[in-house]
């Protein structure tokens, strides 16, 4: 389906100078904002102007990483200008007190060629360790950073604060073909899903422009049309690929699978932004079965696992895991 799609899924480690309490509800959105205001302070050679109007945007890390947008010459994602980001922040599940004995990871995923660019991930964080994160601005030290590859153990030293140095052979690569093999080992009729972080899927019935609404619980179909769009547009974007598919016959397929059992529950969630905003960071959590024909999806849910699903996955959300029994 996808033979250029790949990514990387990066565990970063931060040593804490001072005790700080962190709660796994705001963690994810204070490293995203935090790492895109030092990324942009570090880059930017001109801050006062808009990056559309920059006229080094299409050689800018700090457009390409953080604000993407589509070039003017891109055919198939002119329809719509804004561009995912091409990684994804997976903070910790649960709150802790952090401090030297007790360091401060998570989890970084890169999709395609936004790997190249991680010099420019990596020099934020180490600045972002001086001038502290969080409402305290509590400094810290980027200990170390791995690259977890597909048994999301101890993994491969990328950066190590022992040395300073970036080893980009180091870097494991996670590609379809990885996935695909994972999927043909498992039931092909039943799975379950947990969704870990609050998710938000909209859907429409009738199709009518501007009139979906949140799915309070998630139905398969929904679940993987708003997953095939994601993984869709960031495979374009930075894999420079589009899937080649029937869009019509593969959301008339999923809708053949059904929905077995629920155990979980709408959670309302909100945080309010440093501009005074209040922003919902609400959603399904909890665990979904299924039933029917869902092998053809399996690698995609997979992936999925990594990219997240729905509203605010970057920093977080739709974040979910598959229980599927291994049978082969």
């Amino acid at each position: 389906m996808l033979k250029n799609f790949y990514l990387a899924d990066l565990k970063f480690h931060l040593q804490f100078k001072r005790p700080v309490d962190i709660s796994p509800f705001s963690a994810g959105p204070m490293l995203r904002g935090a790492f895109g205001t030092a990324l942009r302070r570090i880059v930017c050679h001109d801050p006062e102007a808009k990056c559309a109007q920059c006229a080094v945007s299409d050689k800018c890390a700090y457009q390409k990483i953080f604000a993407p947008v589509v070039s003017a010459d891109a055919e198939r994602l002119s329809k719509n200008r804004d561009l995912p980001r091409g990684f994804v922040i997976k903070p910790p599940l649960d709150g802790s007190r952090y401090d030297a004995s007790n360091p401060f990871c998570f989890r970084m995923i890169l999709v395609g060629d936004l790997v190249h660019w991680i010099p420019y991930i990596i020099v934020p964080f180490r600045e972002l360790g001086d001038v502290g994160i969080g409402r305290a601005r509590t400094p810290f030290t980027l200990d170390k950073i791995r690259s977890l590859g597909n048994s999301r153990g101890q993994g491969q030293t990328l950066y190590s604060a022992s040395d300073q140095m970036v080893r980009p052979q180091a870097m494991v690569h996670l590609h379809f073909s990885d996935f695909l093999r994972k999927a043909q080992k498992l039931d092909q009729d039943r799975l379950t899903v947990r969704f870990l972080t609050p998710t938000i899927l909209r859907y429409s019935p009738d199709g009518t422009k501007g009139s979906s609404r949140p799915m309070r619980v998630p139905e398969f179909h929904v679940f993987v049309k708003r997953l095939r769009d994601r993984v869709n547009r960031l495979s374009t974007a930075y894999c420079a690929e589009a899937m080649d598919i029937d869009y019509r016959a593969f959301g008339e397929r999923a809708e053949r699978v059904v929905t077995e059992s629920v155990r979980g529950r709408w959670v309302d969630r909100k945080r309010r932004t440093r501009a005074g905003k209040t922003q919902d960071l609400g959603g399904f959590v909890g665990e979904i079965t299924f039933s029917g024909p869902i092998g053809e999806f399996l690698p995609l849910i997979l992936v999925g696992e990594y990219l997240h699903v729905g509203k605010n996955a970057v920093f977080g959300n739709g974040w979910y895991e598959v229980l599927a029994l291994a049978v082969r």
